[in-house]
């Protein structure tokens, strides 16, 4: 029947839209994630924050975590590792979500620029850092989290690439519980 044949060519079109859709969200992930040499490049953080926010969004929503992003972001441009850049910024919002993932929670992004330094700091409201530890956190292998996803890479990569792009990576419990994270990065 006529009528028939129109829904399913609809929903046939509709899945495969969805399809390219996925696979252009998956190829632009995979620039991010190849291995490759440095290559600095002058670029605006706002933009690379963006990206990375429509990646970090479902991981979120997942874990019953809010993103509260700051309400502008400083003007300004980055020379460094755009791909680098990105990934020690999906570390950082991953490992916060991944700390609240019991229970939920506010996942904090301020980003300030002052004597021409940036600053990426992400607020967590998990347990923070057992006492004890805080020394091993950025140890390759290391890590609090059972189960095989998690080989305890993503700290130290994120700040040897920190260090990379002539920034520093630092983490410090919160008076009120929780952790942050801070990015610092020369700026332009």
């Amino acid at each position: 029947t006529g009528g028939g044949e129109k829904k399913t060519l609809d929903s046939v079109g509709k899945i495969f839209n969805a399809g390219e859709k996925i696979n252009n969200i998956v190829r632009h992930f995979s620039q991010y994630v190849r291995p490759h040499s440095p290559a600095r490049e002058i670029f605006s953080p706002a933009e690379v924050v963006a990206e990375c926010l429509v990646f970090a969004r479902y991981d979120l929503g997942r874990s019953n975590v809010t993103l509260n992003l700051p309400e502008r972001m400083p003007s300004g441009v980055l020379n460094a590792d755009r791909r680098d850049f990105a990934l020690v910024m999906l570390s950082l919002l991953f490992n916060g979500a991944e700390a609240m993932a019991s229970k939920g929670g506010e996942l904090r992004l301020e980003i300030s620029r002052q004597d021409g330094e940036w600053e990426f700091a992400v607020a967590d409201e998990g347990h923070g850092i057992p006492p004890g530890i805080a020394g091993k956190v950025f140890d390759e292998g290391f890590t609090t989290k059972d189960g095989p996803l998690h080989a305890g890479i993503g700290l130290p990569v994120a700040r040897c690439l920190a260090e990379g792009m002539g920034g520093t990576l630092s983490l410090s419990n919160l008076s009120a519980g929780g952790c942050k994270a801070v990015l610092r990065l020369p700026g332009n």
